[in-house]
C-alpha cells in the first residue's frame, strides 16, 4: 500500500479539476486523456512514455474525495490489469491551499516502490504547474 500527501498551493476545487479532467489532466500528467467523470465513467490517460493507465470511477464528491479503480492497459509488465487496485485521493483544504492524500491499495509488492515514486514525481510536477499558475 502507497500513503504518500502533498500541500498543494491551490484551492481543492482547482485540484480536483486538475485530476478529473482530461484537458487539464494533460497539463501535467500525460500526453493524452479521456475521462468521462461519473461513478461507474471509464478514464483512460497515455504518459509521454506510451505507458496507458485504464480504469473506472468508484466514488466522486467534489471537490474532496475520489476512489479509482486502477490499473494498466497492458498488464503483462507490472501485473496490474485494468480496474485491479484502488486509489482513494483526498483534498483537505487549509489556509488557502489544498492537502492531497492519495492511498494506493492492492499493489502486487513488487510495484510498491515505483508507483510510489511516480505518485511522488506527478503529484511535485501537479504543485508546480499550480504554483506557476498563481504566479
Amino acid at each position: 500500500m502507497i500513503d504518500y500527501s502533498i500541500r498543494i498551493e491551490a484551492p481543492a476545487e482547482i485540484v480536483f479539476g486538475m485530476l478529473t479532467e482530461a484537458d487539464l489532466l494533460t497539463e501535467w500528467m500525460a500526453r493524452e486523456a479521456t475521462i468521462d467523470r461519473r461513478p461507474g465513467g471509464e478514464f483512460r490517460w497515455v504518459y509521454e512514455n506510451g505507458d496507458v493507465v485504464l480504469g473506472r470511477f468508484v466514488e466522486i464528491d467534489a471537490p474532496h474525495r475520489l476512489v479509482l479503480a486502477y490499473g494498466w492497459e497492458e498488464p503483462a509488465s507490472r501485473g496490474i490489469p485494468p480496474n485491479s487496485t484502488e486509489v482513494e485521493i483526498t483534498l483537505e483544504e487549509a489556509e488557502g491551499a489544498t492537502l492531497l492524500r492519495v492511498v494506493h491499495r492492492g499493489l502486487p509488492p513488487a510495484e510498491v516502490e515505483s508507483h510510489k515514486g511516480g505518485w511522488d514525481f506527478f503529484l511535485r510536477r501537479l504543485a508546480a504547474r499550480l504554483a506557476e499558475a498563481a504566479a
